[in-house]
């Protein structure tokens, strides 16, 4: 009978019997007290690992101490041989094309040596696969096995094709054929994954895998070990942590404390729900911890899971605090990469980073349910951007590309990639069914600063109104906020004292004096005249009004979407142009604070006239669209383009003036209040107009030529379709 025939009758669970092979054999852990003459050696049942077996002293040249991680591997690789001695019967025959599956990369080496050295036994014929040719085919000696082992750092597309050959000379030798990989689809010869009848997969570490390695190296059992723990060791946690002369108590308290320090779901922080200036984000998030909860307790199959989503924002805006805080309140593990990290994977050539890349995503996996963070993805371009080395820049996203797609087979993993140029990634990442969800972290407003602010100075200054400060840190971003506390709290220190508002304001202000009172007084009616216009106009429903930090801003929502006609657009021209217009009424001249750049209320206002001629068929020039004929600046060198430009502007300027003077006294009202307050949200705006209604204005801007009237409301252009204010003139806040 052969060894494999053998195992297959055991009537012992395998693992004990694989870990008992470990210990008999010369690569063994303990060197043991021998054994009385009346003990049975023979059966190691009835000799068992004892602490106090261990003999002390002695040579140290002839100790051996069973390694950990061999010992988890022998116990995943017998209790997954249990689950299949069907196929472990059958291991030897001629006919057999067999696969084991490995949990990782790290797992291989293990595997390997376990399978031939305890499982097909040393004694029996063994071939490497990828050393057969089949320019010299002789058939094999029976039990002969060939072996095909696959370590991940293959290409795949090259992988998969390379060994065919090779599979073909051990198919003519009719030998047994097994391969070994953590992803056999991917890297194991095409032909042998397709000819496969059997397929061994090893599970990952769990609780009890984790209990029965500490006993099998100790000699007792430590108790129930928490799923969780056991989701983030790894296998050199156990070599790090588990050792025959602690025991099983400590070794399993050494454990957990290495884990949970390394872990950094394991770090207190703060929860997704007491986070402030998230938007959608943190709306998105919630949801999906309730969906990782429900999936958790199985009344949620894995398909109904968001698989994750892009986020992007500018820096500081708490991309990276976000993900983190959703694995902490979700209580689900949490893997922060990104392209810096595999690049420095090893001598970072093109084959470690790609490795690097699939070992983060199998680490998900291993440790799911798991948030996998993925920062500064817009570092890997776009293919074919003619960026320098594109051929390894391909290369790159095609393996992140290949492990997005194979999410779809793996449960229990969320990829949450953030960017701050979204512009810039390829646009396979972002197609459906990878990161198809885009999620846009704006600078906070006034409220969620106060809320940041709250959050950081925790007990300090509690209940102290921080909406000036918040004014004044207005523009700035949640990491802003984060270093003005601490700061402030610096300045305390030094002066021997509590930390005050003061502090913070001049931590914010970074010794910058306030606005005197005539330049609040004139950004307050420049505001207020936005606010005004948006409402007399009725295309928006101004949200808040605040001045400080940066200068003032109008925050507006735009409703629901509509048809876009000339005369819609032109109110939007008059709604951006009133706040200059507010300061003429008010003052008798305006300053240069609506202009200076692409980003301001008369560069919007210029992009958005330049449109209606050149891209919406709605000016002058009839139905015209020149491609990209918005996007640069020569276009207004041409006179005639010029001159339509600046008429339709000069007209809707003057229809602001008209209808902020028709109005005069709730601009009054609102501006002084505005003054006085700093900030006014909706329901403040909405009290003040109470007392000074509006006159509504329904006159449009009449073009200075007939021109063709709608543009029809589905639309791809970013512009009309949702006024984005990276792309359009039409901003939220103007």
């Amino acid at each position: 009978m052969t060894r494999v025939q053998m195992l297959a009758s055991s009537p012992r669970p395998l693992a004990d019997v694989l870990v008992d092979s470990l210990r008999g054999s010369g690569n063994s852990l303990l060197r043991l007290r021998t054994p009385s003459s009346d003990e049975d050696v023979c059966d190691q049942r009835q000799y068992p690992l004892r602490l106090e077996d261990v003999e002390e002293g002695g040579d140290s040249h002839s100790t051996h101490v069973m390694r950990p991680d061999e010992v988890a591997i022998a116990i995943l690789l017998g209790q997954a041989l249990d689950h299949r001695r069907d196929v472990l019967a059958r291991l030897q025959d001629r006919d057999t094309v067999a696969i084991i599956e490995a949990p990782g990369e790290e797992y291989i080496d293990f595997v390997e040596r376990l399978f031939k050295k305890y499982v097909i036994g040393t004694d029996a014929p063994m071939l490497d696969g990828d050393g057969l040719s089949l320019q010299e085919i002789a058939v094999a000696a029976p039990r002969t096995v060939a072996i095909f082992v696959r370590r991940g750092e293959e290409k795949s597309k090259k992988a998969t094709k390379s060994g065919n050959a090779e599979f073909a000379a051990a198919i003519q030798r009719r030998c047994a054929i097994v391969g070994i990989a953590t992803e056999p689809d991917r890297l194991l010869p095409s032909h042998l994954v397709r000819m496969a009848e059997h397929r061994v997969v090893l599970g990952r570490l769990d609780g009890p895998a984790i209990a029965a390695v500490i006993e099998a190296i100790t000699g007792r059992h430590p108790g129930a070990v928490d799923d969780k723990l056991a989701r983030s060791t790894t296998l050199e946690a156990l070599n790090l942590t588990v050792r025959a002369d602690l025991g099983a108590e400590r070794s399993l308290k050494r454990l957990r404390q290495f884990v949970c320090r390394n872990d950094v779901d394991a770090e207190p922080g703060v929860l997704l729900t007491d986070m402030h200036g998230l938007g959608a984000a943190k709306t998105w998030g919630l949801a999906l911890i309730q969906d990782l909860r429900d999936y958790g307790t199985g009344r949620l199959p894995w398909a109904e899971v968001d698989k994750g989503c892009l986020l992007t924002g500018a820096p500081g805006t708490g991309k990276t605090s976000f993900a983190r805080a959703l694995a902490q309140e979700g209580n689900v593990h949490f893997i922060a990469t990104s392209y810096a990290q595999w690049q420095a994977h090893r001598e970072g050539h093109l084959g470690h980073v790609t490795q690097a890349i699939r070992k983060a995503f199998s680490e998900a996996m291993l440790q799911s349910p798991t948030i996998l963070f993925i920062d500064e993805i817009d570092t890997i371009p776009a293919r074919g951007t003619g960026k320098w080395n594109d051929d390894w820049w391909t290369s790159i996203t095609n393996t992140l590309l290949e492990c997005l797609d194979g999410f779809e087979r793996r449960e229990g993993v969320v990829v949450i990639a953030a960017c701050n140029d979204p512009s810039r990634l390829d646009p396979a990442l972002v197609r459906s069914g990878r990161l198809d969800r885009h999620i846009e972290i704006p600078l906070p407003d006034v409220p969620s600063l106060v809320g940041i602010l709250r959050t950081h100075l925790a007990a300090d200054l509690a209940g102290a109104d921080l909406r000036e400060v918040a004014l004044a840190a207005r523009g700035g971003t949640g990491a802003d906020v984060e270093r003005f506390v601490r700061e402030a709290r610096g300045r305390a220190r030094r002066a021997g004292r509590p930390i005050n508002i003061q502090d913070l304001l001049d931590a914010v202000r970074n010794g910058q004096s306030e606005w005197p009172a005539d330049v609040r007084r004139r950004v307050a009616y420049h505001e207020a005249g936005h606010a005004i216009a948006f409402l007399a106009l009725g295309i928006a429903e101004p949200k808040a009004l605040s001045i400080g930090g940066t200068g003032g801003l109008a925050e507006s929502d735009l409703g629901e979407m509509r048809a876009i006609t000339r005369s819609h657009l032109e109110k939007f021209l008059v709604a951006l142009l009133a706040g200059r217009a507010a300061e003429q009424l008010t003052f008798g001249e305006a300053t240069a604070g609506a202009g200076g750049s692409d980003d301001s209320d008369l560069g919007r206002a210029t992009m958005l006239a330049t449109r209606l001629e050149t891209d919406y068929g709605l000016g002058t020039f009839g139905l015209v669209c020149i491609p990209g004929g918005s996007s640069g600046r020569d276009l207004l060198l041409l006179d005639t383009l010029r001159s339509a430009v600046g008429g339709t502007i000069d007209r809707a300027y003057a229809t602001a003036l008209e209808l902020l003077g028709r109005n005069q006294h709730a601009l009054e009202a609102l501006a002084a209040a505005l003054f006085a307050a700093g900030y006014l949200d909706r329901t403040d705006i909405q009290a003040i107009l109470v007392h000074s209604p509006l006159v509504s204005q329904t006159m449009a801007v009449a073009p200075a030529a007939p021109a063709s009237e709608t543009l029809d409301a589905p639309s791809n252009d970013t512009a009309i379709a949702g006024a984005t204010p990276s792309n359009s003139a039409l901003k939220n806040q103007a």
